[in-house]
């Protein structure tokens, strides 16, 4: 008997990690298909003549450079700070060619005068006609912005287009508040809209710089929200692993940890109710899908690395890693872990984290006054998840300490993952007692769902 069970045990374990091995291979292959993806879309977008752009491109540096370094939408709060500096770069990137094709769409090339920055360069070469200028390489990004912003360039100038971008993210937050309501879902309403209050919605849609990861991570709650019955284990996976990839394809690096945490905490708070029965698989589905987020964020981005190194004969491999080395703060100490969280918290609106702390005290105050509805300890393991997943910023200051220094202007809006999964502990943590209730009244009906629809994988 002895050697059968651990005969069935080696066989159980064997399994699984035959199973994680083939999980990872098709992971691996779904981040190799969409580098390749991601070069073709490149290289389509290069095929549109510069002259289609030429004017927009010239009135949008006129507008950049109007507002100058360290522009403000409202003059004295740090939260709604515009990055001037990085949508210049973006517009350069966009619109600077060279005669050689393959180094244009993978190396991100820009024009430069006189050591001045992407923007005021731009704006000297684009405005003043200055000749005098060089031809710079930033190939450590894949600048996937160029898919959406060259075709856009060539109709709209650079006011247009953050009209066009306040209209496409209010109109996904009406949306994804529309799915949460249909859905049964809308007491998440509440930690959505602290979040989105907390992200500073005017200055998202006035700088391009902002948008990538609010739209990845929005696309991601629409799909967990509108699907929450359909997405199985394994599609969740899938969908995690795509988010990391588009953020590593669009973003440059601004808050992209919000394109993980925050659905991770939307996936825990939603589905609670069937997750609480097996602690420990819920425990594994955040690290599964935390993991899965990361394979597809560094795959995409090392890929990048490599077909560029490859392709053009530069070593880019060796300057992203030593640029990885550099902003991570460890090697070059300027500042300390203390001094990243001060500075990224001195930049946000503390006052809007009031919310949170008031709906955890409510949570408290709410447990230990309850009397009609009895709940064992053993069923509030989710809300100790989402505290966790509430910390995940913190991590990431940890890892990106020298960049989160410096760039703490826009590295704050990671902190809207702890907003959002706070809120998400204390609404859950009210929900919770009402959801178990209804379970035992549908059981005692016989109209509960089956536990093994919600088996792992």
């Amino acid at each position: 008997m002895k050697a059968e069970r651990r005969k069935n045990t080696c066989q159980k374990k064997t399994g699984r990690w035959k199973n994680a091995g083939w999980l990872l291979a098709k992971e691996a292959l779904i981040v190799v298909i969409c580098a390749v993806l991601g070069v073709a879309a490149l290289a389509v977008t290069y095929l549109i003549p510069r002259d289609n752009m030429r004017d927009n491109l010239r009135k949008s540096s006129i507008i950049l450079h109007g507002e100058g370094l360290g522009a403000h939408v409202w003059e004295g709060i740090e939260e709604t700070a515009l990055d001037v500096y990085t949508d210049g770069l973006i517009l350069n990137v966009s619109y600077t060619e060279t005669k050689n094709g393959i180094r244009d769409i993978l190396m991100g090339t820009r024009v430069e005068v006189d050591g001045k920055n992407p923007m005021e360069s731009l704006y000297e070469v684009e405005v003043l006609c200055n000749k005098n200028y060089i031809v710079k390489n930033y190939g450590r990004y894949w600048h996937g912005y160029q898919v959406i912003l060259r075709p856009l360039l060539c109709f709209f100038t650079y006011a247009d287009i953050r009209q066009i971008n306040m209209i496409l993210q209010i109109a996904l937050v009406f949306l994804l508040v529309f799915i949460m309501v249909r859905s049964g879902e809308g007491i998440f309403v509440i930690p959505f809209f602290g979040m989105y209050i907390f992200l500073s919605p005017v200055s998202l849609f006035s700088s391009l710089q902002y948008s990538p990861c609010f739209y990845i991570m929005m696309f991601a709650l629409i799909r967990i929200f509108e699907c929450e019955r359909k997405l199985d284990d394994e599609k969740r996976i899938y969908l995690f692993l795509l988010a990391g990839i588009l953020t590593a394809y669009f973003d440059l690096l601004t808050y992209p940890l919000i394109t993980l945490a925050v659905p991770l905490a939307a996936y825990l708070g939603s589905d609670c109710e069937h997750l609480l029965p097996n602690p420990v698989y819920a425990w594994k589905n955040l690290i599964v899908y935390t993991i899965s987020w990361f394979i597809g964020y560094a795959g995409m981005w090392s890929a990048k690395w490599a077909i560029t190194t490859i392709l053009t004969g530069e070593n880019i491999i060796f300057d992203a890693l030593g640029k990885i080395v550099y902003r991570s703060g460890y090697f070059i100490e300027k500042h300390s872990y203390f001094d990243t969280l001060e500075l990224n918290l001195c930049v946000c609106n503390v006052r809007v984290l009031l919310p949170a702390l008031f709906c955890v005290m409510l949570y408290i105050v709410f447990i230990w006054t309850k009397n009609h509805i009895r709940v064992k300890r053993e069923r509030f393991p989710i809300v100790a998840m989402l505290l966790f997943v509430s910390m995940y910023p913190l991590f990431w200051y940890l890892v990106t300490k020298n960049h989160s220094c410096s760039h703490s202007y826009f590295t704050w809006r990671e902190l809207a993952i702890s907003v959002f999964g706070i809120l998400m502990a204390g609404v859950t943590g009210i929900r919770l007692p009402l959801k178990i209730c209804n379970q035992e009244q549908e059981k005692q009906s016989g109209s509960a769902i089956n536990p093994d629809e919600y088996k792992p994988i």
